[in-house]
């Protein structure tokens, strides 16, 4: 899997060239962002899934921003922002409300009855919203902190592993 994400990772060149990306392309040079080791993978992939949980616009283009901020692999945290998909996006966002709700002790709108009308979203926006984001930071935060360490400790385990077998085969 790395040989492959390493063969479709743009090269130096190729960004230096694109007429879009030229302006920003020495913040893109980076080999830090595009390499694929233990902590580059597991940041990339914990800064996706945050900004994936959340229910906003953008969220692959921050997740890149981020991720070249702090040296995480660009390529896995635009793609991990795709846990939030059109696919999961109800369940996922109706959870986080929900989630929101609890922890605030707010009173939860029942989400199946209620009238999904502008005005109706006008009038209650916030009672939504406010529940909305603040679940949505928490399950971002855990599953963040949750993949960065799952992600270097199957790695680590990985490589223990690899190495036992090299020397039971010598």
């Amino acid at each position: 899997m790395k040989k492959y994400f390493t063969k479709i990772s743009p090269d130096k060149e190729t960004l230096e060239k694109h007429k879009v990306l030229r302006p920003i392309a020495h913040w893109l040079t980076n080999p830090r962002i595009w390499h694929f080791n233990r902590r580059s993978i597991a940041m990339g992939i914990a800064i996706g899934f945050f900004f994936g949980s959340l229910p906003i616009v953008g969220q692959m283009l921050l997740s890149a921003i981020v991720a070249i901020g702090l040296q995480g692999n660009v390529p896995m945290a635009v793609v991990s922002t795709w846990i939030s998909n059109p696919f999961t996006m109800p369940f996922f966002y109706t959870a986080n409300y929900y989630l929101g709700a609890w922890l605030l002790n707010r009173p939860r709108i029942d989400l199946e009855q209620f009238n999904w009308s502008f005005e109706a979203l006008v009038n209650v926006g916030g009672d939504i919203l406010v529940p909305l984001f603040f679940g949505s930071v928490v399950v971002g935060v855990i599953l963040s902190a949750a993949s960065f360490i799952v992600i270097r400790l199957l790695w680590r385990l990985h490589i223990v592993s690899h190495h036992r077998e090299r020397k039971r085969r010598l």
